[in-house]
């Protein structure tokens, strides 16, 4: 077993690294501009292939790294503070802060590893390399897929490992971070098993394995409402007894050694019928392929509309009124959800202020703001010394962490969604006739299609700026005249750019298949790259009017150079893809 290990995970480790870079190569090629000079020698260089082999490397170790040693670093110190608080609270009389501290993150990682299971089940995930060494070099698929799972479960235990000492530091006692590197393998190896179990029972019905799509939303809504109910248990109180949890781990044990020989009896025949079924699945077959995607599914068209508008107009303003449901559904959405989060947060702003001053100082606290709202003035709150304030951090947020803006902004709009339905409502029958591609044409529909993007994307930003100037109206106002507007020009700004981004990479590379999958490393590697620079920014510290100035500009910039793109490039790029 040992030598099959070794054998097949330098394979695949190679084989992920060429796969990678022979992707990253193909999307620089495809990509306007720079495609022309990268020279398709690129794709047998030695230097860059070990270049990009180590990179790997650290990508791998990276994910030992970040993933798992930060998600038991979060169980360690939720446990570490439930401890000081119940030893402080003396809820626990008869056991050490230290005991408590091992209760807890036992309990806490059982609950973990159980979203874990809930959440991720790759053991019969099909993927690229899976897909080449199976069925075209005809590897044994059981030793693969025990390969990977056995690498996976070698970054767990040497991950959880690593911070164990350091939690031990902290309070850990010794036998709970000993105890939870093996758990968490023996409870990968239960789930693991329980799939193995679910396909065989599935396979004598001739049913292939797959993801439900409802199934994954309900266990993500029951783990997030799970949550805070438990964090109340706990704060009032309550707690799983340790002889209970001491069961738990028994059980979990138990359970895991039933599921290494459920898969130890695993035929190779199974574990290749699951990958070929994966296969089977992602490329549709032809009765799902009537009724294309789930995405399809929600961008259909619907209802019927009268408009006396003409040509191009009228094909946006068709597309929006049968589209409207999908279009204003997440902006919707994100904005009542800003809205509701603001309206606590002010509450709870307003509350500490009444106990803490009284009515009178807070009635006049209000209306101060508001008066200089109005006028235009700078005004701080002479009851409340913001330097002691502990509210200090939320003001100094709303007028020098604006940038951060770009995150909710990113989270709310719609325009993804929309150029999907752009494409399989519109252009993939309108792109087979010729004058649909001319220049002008494409820029005229283009320019209409980006207007209406702001106009679906501006609500939940608005909204979002809202939540800023309030944020800054409840710590003591504007500093300088004009400031809460400044906030809204910031916000637009945001929506210009993104729906621009999204827009002209969906003309420069149009990724879209019949289906509304993404088939475009180009476009994949555009996007990542954008996200990665919008998410430095927005850590970013600097005075309102900077950033005001600074994404006003850049968003002026960034239309006029992309609208120059989409001009010389569209009439080659935006095209159907089977």
């Amino acid at each position: 077993m040992l030598n099959d290990f070794f054998t097949i995970l330098p394979k695949v480790l190679h084989l992920r690294s060429i796969i990678g870079y022979n992707s990253l190569v193909f999307a620089l090629k495809k990509t306007p501009v720079i495609g022309k000079v990268i020279p398709d020698r690129l794709y047998k260089t030695t230097f860059l292939k070990v270049i990009y082999w180590i990179s790997h490397i650290i990508k791998e170790v990276g994910a030992l790294f970040i993933g798992k040693m930060c998600g038991i670093s979060c169980v360690y110190l939720a446990a570490g503070l439930m401890a000081a608080a119940y030893k402080s609270a003396d809820l626990i009389p008869d056991m050490s802060e230290n005991g408590i501290f091992g209760m807890f993150a036992l309990f806490f990682f059982i609950l973990y590893a159980l979203i874990g299971l809930l959440l991720n089940t790759k053991y019969f995930k099909k993927t690229t390399e899976k897909d080449y060494l199976v069925f075209m070099i005809r590897m044994d698929a059981k030793k693969l897929n025990n390969t990977l799972f056995a690498y996976e479960l070698g970054k767990i235990f040497i991950g959880y490992y690593l911070v164990g000492p350091v939690a031990a530091v902290f309070g850990c006692p010794l036998w709970a971070w000993l105890v939870i590197p093996f758990l968490a393998v023996f409870m990968k190896l239960f789930g693991a098993g329980f799939l193995s179990c679910r396909y065989k029972n599935l396979n004598k019905k001739h049913k292939p394995l797959r993801n439900s799509y409802a199934g994954d939303v309900f266990k993500l809504v029951a783990v997030i409402l799970l949550m805070p109910f438990l964090m109340v248990l706990f704060i009032n109180g309550y707690y799983v007894p340790m002889p209970v949890i001491i069961a738990l781990t028994v059980l979990f044990f138990v359970l895991g050694v039933c599921g290494f020989f459920v898969l130890k009896n695993t035929d190779a025949t199974l574990h290749r019928k699951a990958l070929h079924d994966g296969y089977v699945d992602e490329k549709a077959s032809t009765a799902e392929a009537r009724n294309q995607t789930r995405s399809f599914k929600k961008i259909k068209a619907e209802g019927s509309f009268k408009s006396d508008k003409k040509g191009f107009e009228y094909l946006n303003a068709l597309f929006v009124k049968r589209h409207r449901k999908m279009l204003i559904m997440k902006p919707v959405a994100f904005t009542v959800i800003i809205l509701a989060l603001t309206a606590f947060a002010i509450y709870l702003f307003i509350a500490c202020y009444y106990e803490d001053n009284g009515a009178d100082a807070c009635r006049n606290m209000v209306m101060n703001n508001l008066v200089n709202l109005f006028t235009f003035r700078g005004f701080s709150d002479p009851l409340v010394d913001l330097k002691e304030s502990s509210f200090e951090f939320f003001r100094w947020c709303a007028s020098f962490q604006l940038f951060a803006l770009s995150v909710p902004i990113a989270m709310a709009e719609n325009s993804f969604k929309c150029t999907q339905a752009m494409y399989i409502n519109c252009d993939n029958s309108l792109m087979t006739f010729s004058f649909f591609k001319k220049r002008e044409m494409i820029m005229k529909l283009f320019d209409i299609r980006f207007k209406q993007l702001i106009k679906i994307n501006i609500p939940p930003a608005i909204v979002s700026s809202i939540a800023a100037n309030l944020v800054l109206f409840a710590t003591g106002g504007q500093e300088y005249p004009f400031q809460y507007l400044v906030t809204f020009i910031i916000a637009s700004a945001f929506v210009v750019i993104y729906s621009m981004s999204w827009l002209a990479l969906y003309y420069l590379f149009q990724p879209f298949t019949t289906t509304v999958t993404v088939k475009s490393g180009a476009y994949a590697a555009a996007r990542t790259v954008f996200s990665i620079i919008m998410a430095i920014v927005m850590f970013i510290p600097a005075h309102s009017l900077i950033v005001m100035g600074v994404t006003v500009i850049f968003a002026f910039l960034f239309v006029l150079i992309m609208r120059k793109l989409v001009y010389k490039k569209a009439t080659k790029t935006w095209r159907v893809k089977a």
